[in-house]
C-alpha cells in the first residue's frame, strides 16, 4: 500500500508540473513566421501522384508573395490568405512558347492557381488544391538550374 500512495503522490506531482508549464508564456511569433511554412526556394518533385520527370518546376515564398518558374515561363502571384492557407490571385505569367512542356506546365499552373493551402513537414512542402496536391522539396540546386535552361532550350523543338 506504501507503494501506491507513493506513485499516486508522483502523479499529483507530474499533474501539477505540467499545469505550471502550460501557464508558461508563449514567445511572439517570429517575422519570418509564415504559419509554419519556412520562406525560400522550392523544387517540384511531385504532382497529381506522380514524380516529375525533371526538377524543373519551382516554387519561391515570400512575404505575401509566391513566385518562380515553370519549364519555359515565369510566374508570380499574390497570396490573399494568412499562409498556411493560400488564395493567389491571378497568376502573372510570361508568354514563352513550350512546345513539348505545354501540358505539363499548364497542369502545374492550374494547380498552383487553384491552391487552398500549404503543409511543410520534413523539408517537404506540400500545396492542396482540390484537383491534387504539388509536392515540393526546399531549395533549387545548381543542377536544377542547368537542367530548365537545356529543357528551355529543347521546348521548341
Amino acid at each position: 500500500m506504501p507503494r501506491l500512495a507513493r506513485l499516486g503522490t508522483f502523479g499529483a506531482l507530474a499533474a501539477a508540473a505540467f499545469a505550471l508549464a502550460a501557464c508558461e508564456q508563449t514567445p511572439p511569433p517570429s517575422p519570418d513566421d509564415r504559419g509554419f511554412i519556412p520562406g525560400g526556394d522550392y523544387a517540384l518533385v511531385g504532382m497529381d501522384g506522380a514524380t516529375v520527370p525533371l526538377r524543373n518546376m519551382t516554387l519561391t515564398i515570400a512575404e505575401g508573395t509566391v513566385s518562380g518558374r515553370g519549364p519555359c515561363n515565369g510566374y508570380g502571384a499574390r497570396n490573399n490568405a494568412e499562409l498556411p492557407l493560400v488564395q493567389l490571385s491571378p497568376l502573372q505569367k510570361t508568354n514563352v512558347p513550350c512546345g513539348k512542356n505545354t501540358t505539363i506546365e499548364n497542369r502545374f499552373f492550374e494547380v498552383m492557381q487553384t491552391a487552398t493551402e500549404m503543409e511543410y513537414y520534413g523539408g517537404v512542402l506540400k500545396v492542396k488544391s482540390p484537383l491534387t496536391w504539388l509536392i515540393f522539396e526546399r531549395g533549387v540546386t545548381g543542377a536544377q538550374a542547368q537542367v530548365t535552361a537545356v529543357d528551355q532550350a529543347r521546348a521548341g523543338q
